[in-house]
């Protein structure tokens, strides 16, 4: 059964005291930018699927032009840090209208898709068909860049299999934390043929050294604290219910973050790589970011553009720079993978 989008954590079974020796959570997040709702053009249509994420299920929506012919070029898109998929569909929209065949997705524990599940006290003996019946938790709205990764992946995965699209003419699109992926992929997604990356967090220790600058919290230190306590079972096996990052969504899995970044992978990028920054990016220093990745590609001989919208920050390609900042990605796509 496909669940309702939700902004709650939903316990399998809820146990008292679970939380408990959880660490404290750092500030208060600030509600994440949605995008309007918005009708799909006259001749785009969209039907729910379901990706399967290391035995998670993924919940993803497909667009495609009603009346093409033919194996089409297709491009996966994910949504940024404390997002979902609800926040792309006018970019989807965009794309498919141009000719695109289009998956956008939740990551595992966001929105529609389902969360892992960690079993609350010990693992019982299977039985004789391998099963166990368990006390477990589902675990929602934790950032994890590797999980999501894997969930990218998987979505390529997905993209792969059907019948419509081309697959030698795969892009991506991601927008924010996910626009940090948009790097990795171009540097570790051989299927990919193209990626695009807006506002890109690429530097994931810079992103998570300037949150938390006013806190007086040594990020990296606390990470590896968190990290020795939560492998030595003192604490939730997950994140859930700490490490919350000020002004974002979500509950950071600190050491993943602080450790994943793409700018290092850049220099290895030989797929034509778009970045489309904000002038006045307030979340992270965007030249150690999206800047430097597209040098290191340029470096590498790939084709790379390094774009900045100006007087904009952080929030606003979503909002008065989104014609702009999605007519770029549309001309790249089409010039890349037509």
């Amino acid at each position: 059964m496909r669940r309702t989008r939700r902004n709650t954590v939903q316990e399998i079974i809820i146990v008292a005291g679970i939380v408990a020796g959880f660490a404290a959570g750092i500030g208060t997040p600030a509600p994440a930018v949605a995008q309007p709702g918005l009708e799909l053009p006259e001749g785009v249509e969209r039907r729910a699927v379901d990706i399967w994420s290391e035995g998670t299920r993924m919940a993803a929506d497909l667009y495609w032009p009603r009346d093409a012919a033919g194996d089409l070029p297709a491009i996966v898109m994910s949504h940024g840090w404390g997002g979902t998929k609800a926040s792309l569909v006018r970019n989807a929209a965009i794309f498919a209208a141009d000719g695109f065949v289009v998956l956008a997705f939740d990551y595992r524990g966001w929105g529609e898709s389902d969360g892992k599940l960690v079993v609350i006290g010990d693992m019982p003996e299977p039985g004789e068909n391998g099963e166990v019946q368990v006390v477990a938790r589902e675990i929602r709205t934790v950032v994890d860049p590797i999980d999501q990764t894997l969930d990218i992946r998987r979505a390529f995965d997905f993209i792969e299999g059907e019948a419509s699209v081309d697959t030698s003419r795969l892009g991506y699109w991601g927008s924010s934390y996910s626009g940090a992926h948009a790097i990795w992929v171009a540097a570790n997604e051989p299927r990919a043929a193209c990626a695009v990356g807006q506002v890109a967090a690429a530097d994931s220790l810079d992103l998570a050294q300037t949150s938390w600058k006013d806190t007086g919290v040594d990020i990296e230190a606390y990470a590896r604290e968190q990290a020795i306590r939560r492998a030595r079972g003192e604490i939730a096996p997950l994140p859930q219910g700490t490490d919350k990052a000020p002004n974002l969504n979500g509950w950071a899995h600190l050491d993943k973050v602080i450790g994943y970044r793409p700018v290092e992978d850049a220099s290895r990028i030989t797929i034509p790589l778009l970045v489309v920054d904000a002038e006045h990016e307030e979340l992270f220093d965007r030249h150690r970011a999206g800047e430097l990745s597209v040098e290191r590609a340029k470096a590498n001989g790939a084709r790379a553009e390094y774009r900045v919208i100006p007087d904009i920050s952080h929030y606003d390609i979503y909002r008065e720079a989104f014609d702009e900042s999605a007519q770029m990605a549309l001309a790249w796509f089409n010039d890349c993978l037509k």
